[in-house]
């Protein structure tokens, strides 16, 4: 009998679940393997059909060991909620398969062209690995995105963070990292707080071996277009311009027309980037044959704003807006 020591997870709402059963079958195409799950942060919904998501195990949040949710969802919206539980997650994926070696948190967003078999490799000798947003310097010229972006939320893309399970110094990261999400892990990056992302700045210095990718081809994204080119596209082949193969892809932020990369930067648009553009074409087709349309339609199970009404989480509002208010008068405090 094979016995499983990689694993793999994601983390969304129902609303999703069209971009992560596309990481799955992705991810599972290139790294066969691997056990994968998805880390349902709503409750089951009966407009899913969820053995559609077979060989990946659907996790409830409620599911996830030793996490108070009614707390948590008195205090943060669901952006929040989905990244605060990304270390429990690793947890709770420990405790509960002992021969766990290697486990990778990838956002639902991501789709995978290559195996991760070479950062499994280095992850049998270091504790961590990460991926920087950007590997070189962006123009002061006004454009987005420029680096005052990732200054403010965060040096890395914890869209993608692999662990060594076997480590002592990675599962202290993973309590430290816990700690401050599940207390702190609010988006409110004017007074230094960014969900799960911006703490892990400090992982590399808190934290023996942690390694730090720099190659072109893990998390190539929006963000780092002004040093990233696809060179060809050869079947599932992604040549990028460091002459590496492109492993994921991150399509984060999809724009709402055929013109722009992403809603949230002006620096590019597909015109600068055709082969980018063919990328991007057969993702959407893909995430469409998934459900795409008629998943992002689905009401979160636990949007504060559509369940304040329900007994466990009556005032909840209300609760969050008194400890955020605290937090801020917290952070002005101990600034005077």
């Amino acid at each position: 009998m094979n016995i499983t020591t990689k694993f793999a997870f994601t983390i969304c709402s129902n609303n999703y679940l069209g971009q992560a059963n596309a990481l799955k079958e992705s991810f599972l195409t290139h790294n066969p393997t691997f056990t994968f799950y998805i880390i349902l942060v709503d409750k089951r919904s009966e407009q899913v059909d969820y053995t559609n998501f077979n060989p990946a195990q659907i996790l409830t949040i409620a599911e996830i060991d030793g996490l108070d949710l009614p707390d948590l969802i008195s205090r943060y919206d669901i952006i929040e909620l989905n990244t605060s539980i990304k270390p429990s997650v690793f947890k709770h994926i420990i405790s509960n398969n002992i021969n766990a070696e290697v486990i990778y948190y990838l956002d639902p967003d991501l789709y995978f062209y290559d195996t991760l078999e070479e950062v499994t490799t280095i992850l049998k000798t270091k504790n961590a690995v990460l991926t920087p947003h950007i590997l070189s310097e962006i123009p002061r010229d006004g454009m987005l995105p420029d680096e005052n972006i990732f200054l403010k939320f965060g040096i890395y893309n914890l869209g993608f963070i692999g662990i060594n399970v076997n480590s002592e110094f990675s599962l202290k990261m993973l309590d430290w990292w816990e700690e401050r999400t599940i207390h702190h892990g609010y988006n409110w990056p004017k007074i230094g707080y960014f969900v799960d992302q911006l703490w892990m700045a400090l992982a590399p210095i808190f934290f023996d071996n942690v390694e730090i990718l720099k190659t072109f081809n893990y998390n190539m994204a929006p963000w780092n277009l002004h040093e990233r080119r696809i060179i060809s596209i050869k079947g599932n082949k992604v040549l990028l311009n460091d002459e590496t193969n492109l492993v994921f892809y991150h399509f984060s932020k999809l724009a709402n027309n055929d013109k722009d990369i992403s809603r949230e930067y002006n620096r590019y648009t597909f015109e600068d980037f055709p082969l980018l553009k063919e990328l991007y074409n057969n993702y959407q087709k893909t995430i469409e044959s998934h459900h795409y349309t008629n998943y992002k339609n689905i009401p979160i199970g636990y949007d504060v704003r559509q369940i304040v009404s329900k007994k466990y989480v009556k005032g909840s509002l209300l609760k969050r807006l008194l400890k955020r208010l605290a937090l801020i008068l917290n952070n002005t405090a101990d600034k005077a």
